[in-house]
């Protein structure tokens, strides 16, 4: 397995000139790039996505995807750079890129593009960030209105990958507390959106996840009584894979689907779903809370499903009842984006992390409880 490079430790970065970092993400099929200054401050958040190329082949096929990559880096790149004022690349101090966990092609891309700048710019550091751990730590954004979480607190991070329950103990401490044991919530939301057939009607650069947000909005969540996954399990882990088959055997029985349907099935999944959730991740919170006490005063809520407000507004209800301020990423930082490579990459150059570029390898699997902590 190809692996991330060794890691040297230097120094803390003292207060000195202005520096600036510049943010490199291509796990999947989001092309983006963005400058942040060494306060946080976000100066560019540019970001080239492959609709078209999706819809067309019905999902994301690595090889092309990687391939639109390639067309698209060195112009998101250049947009960053132009959007934040700086000249050119010999002005960053840094570079963050994302090396895992993805699509092995399109990591490969955004990997070749950060070390190649670094070999050609020795005096520019180079850091491998991991994806979930970037999900995570835009939460604490020094410019973002919520309330910054301070470790050690609880992680829900949910998207279209990814399903699981973290305890976040410091920088690159990852205690992992529930996983899923089959498909992601956003796997599940964009298969039910196929199987609907409403990403027909999608506009661009809408998401089957968004359109079953939005049309279970109009339903009745109650008109089909799907049964909550693994509701009698006593741990923290997530199943997804039965209220789709369950979903999937009601929309055969019924055939022939108008638009009310439609949206009573979306409703009626959307809160079955999302019910797991609350379930799962204030079992966590009270488990956590028993083992560190008052310590745990923060659940930060993140990955694309936490852009959908109907998770918002439960979530922020069950996290009042656990006692604990439930702390969400703005929307546009929720879907990937470079911004939250960047501030990754800071926290930890502000460790005196960087790696080496010549031996970097990029990591499909990586999981966040694997990192070493800071």
């Amino acid at each position: 397995m190809l692996r991330p490079a060794r890691v040297r430790r230097l120094r803390p970065v003292a207060a000195r000139h202005a520096s600036y970092t510049l943010g490199i993400e291509t796990s999947c099929d989001d092309t983006a790039a963005a400058v942040l200054d060494q306060d946080g401050r976000v100066l560019s958040n540019v970001i080239s996505s492959q609709w078209e190329l999706n819809a067309k082949w019905r999902g994301i096929v690595p090889a092309l995807a990687a391939r639109a990559h390639e067309n698209n880096l060195p112009h998101v790149i250049n947009a960053a750079l132009e959007q934040s004022g700086l000249e050119s690349l010999q002005q960053l101090s840094a570079v963050a890129v994302t090396s895992g966990p993805g699509l092995a092609p399109c990591l490969d891309v955004g990997l070749r593009t950060a070390r190649q700048i670094c070999l050609d710019n020795p005096n520019i550091a180079f850091l491998q960030i991991n994806h979930l751990e970037a999900h995570v730590l835009v939460s604490r954004l020094p410019q973002l209105e919520t309330p910054r979480p301070e470790f050690p607190f609880v992680v829900l991070l949910v998207s279209g990958g990814h399903c699981c329950l973290v305890l976040a103990k410091g920088l690159g401490d990852y205690e992992l507390l529930g996983n899923t044991l089959d498909d992601s919530i956003g796997e599940a939301y964009d298969k039910v959106a196929r199987m609907l057939d409403i990403t027909a009607s999608s506009g661009k650069g809408v998401h089957g996840g968004k359109l079953i947000e939005d049309m279970a909005a109009r339903g009745n969540d109650r008109a089909f009584p799907f049964t909550e996954p693994m509701k009698h399990r006593k741990d923290c882990d997530f199943s997804y894979s039965g209220i789709k088959t369950a979903m999937l055997r009601e929309v055969k029985k019924l055939g022939e689907l108008d638009e009310k349907m439609k949206e009573d099935l979306c409703a009626s999944f959307q809160r079955k779903a999302v019910d797991q959730l609350i379930t799962r991740t204030r079992r966590a919170c009270q488990w956590s809370k028993d083992r560190l006490g008052d310590n745990i005063t923060s659940l930060v809520v993140c990955g694309g499903v936490a852009s959908n407000q109907y998770l918002r507004d439960r979530m922020q209800a069950a996290a009042a009842e656990e006692e604990v301020a439930a702390v969400f990423p703005p929307a546009k930082y929720c879907t990937d984006n470079g911004v939250m490579v960047a501030w990754a990459g800071l926290e930890r150059y502000a460790k005196g992390m960087r790696s080496d570029p010549e031996p970097a390898r990029y990591q499909p699997r990586w999981p966040l409880e694997t990192l070493q902590p800071l």
